[in-house]
């Protein structure tokens, strides 16, 4: 198995527990329903700092990022995935938004919508 074996959900054994999310990416678990992968629009500086400007939420709703707050590499402890945390003002409420290694955008889910 390579290490990017595991994004092709065609492969993967339907077991229980199992939840497609969207082809090319991670899956998402019953063990680990918290973690939500999003797509997320962002702009480099000059001098090479990655800067997210808006989320699209798995429906297809579009949340623009007012502000962030923190940038700096850290691990969720919630959904157990690690890589660059954004701390982010969206509507006025704080949002972790972590970016993983291999590419992807994250964040946690609120617990009523689990």
């Amino acid at each position: 198995m390579g290490v990017y074996d595991y994004h092709r959900p065609d492969e993967k054994p339907r077991e229980l527990g199992y939840v497609p999310l969207c082809p090319g990416a991670p899956e998402v678990t019953r063990e680990n329903p918290c973690k939500a992968y999003v797509t997320v629009r962002a702009d480099f500086t000059a001098d090479g700092a990655l800067i997210p400007l808006s989320i699209t939420w798995e429906d297809g709703r579009v949340y623009p990022i007012d502000r962030v707050l923190d940038v700096q590499r850290m691990a969720s402890r919630k959904t157990g995935g690690a890589g660059i945390r954004y701390l982010c003002r969206v509507l006025g409420q704080s949002v972790e938004l972590y970016y993983e290694e291999n590419g992807h955008w994250f964040v946690c889910r609120r617990e009523e919508e689990i």
